[in-house]
């Protein structure tokens, strides 16, 4: 199973640690740890999940994917440059970066700040908007349902930073 996510044309490195087992056709969870590069990054990790399903041997089931931080998130699309591009167009008009945001300033903000705070307010309000940290995909006959275009994005919406997300499997048959 290769360990690289594909974004645009370039491959991301990730590490995948398994974190939970038990029998064949109960729950499995594995974390995949990688280095996103910067913001409105597409890593497409379409294929990892449908080989993780494939040697994993899933016959009916769902797959269940999550992402534990608030400003990334996942989308189903299509992979192509042009809505890619665009997305990050529409997005920079939805939720411009060069407007306040509250979050942002320190003199008003006193909730979950930490030392080294990013100014990333755009990034929580896009998360919000756009995607979602959590989806849930059937598995019937040992395949995952996807349209025929459909890919599988984790969306980073901040900074270059360290990134992981969590892969559940639940076979039922």
């Amino acid at each position: 199973m290769s360990n690289k996510a594909k974004v645009n044309s370039r491959k991301v490195d990730f590490e995948v640690v398994e974190l939970n087992t038990s029998d064949s056709t109960g729950p499995k969870t594995v974390a995949l740890h990688f280095k996103t590069e910067g913001t409105n990054q597409f890593c497409d990790f379409t294929e990892f999940l449908l080989t993780y399903v494939r040697e994993e041997k899933v016959k009916n089931g769902s797959l269940s994917i999550y992402t534990p931080h608030t400003t990334t998130c996942f989308l189903i699309n299509e992979s192509e440059t042009g809505y890619i591009n665009d997305f990050g167009t529409s997005i920079e008009e939805l939720v411009p970066s060069d407007k306040y945001y509250e979050h942002d300033d320190w003199d008003k903000r006193t909730e979950n700040m930490q030392e080294d705070e990013n100014v990333n307010g755009r990034s929580h309000v896009r998360g919000s908007i756009v995607g979602t940290t959590a989806i849930t995909l059937p598995i019937v006959d040992g395949e995952i349902l996807l349209g025929r275009w459909q890919r599988i994005f984790f969306v980073e919406l901040d900074c270059s930073r360290s990134r992981r997300l969590f892969v559940q499997r639940n076979d039922i048959s």
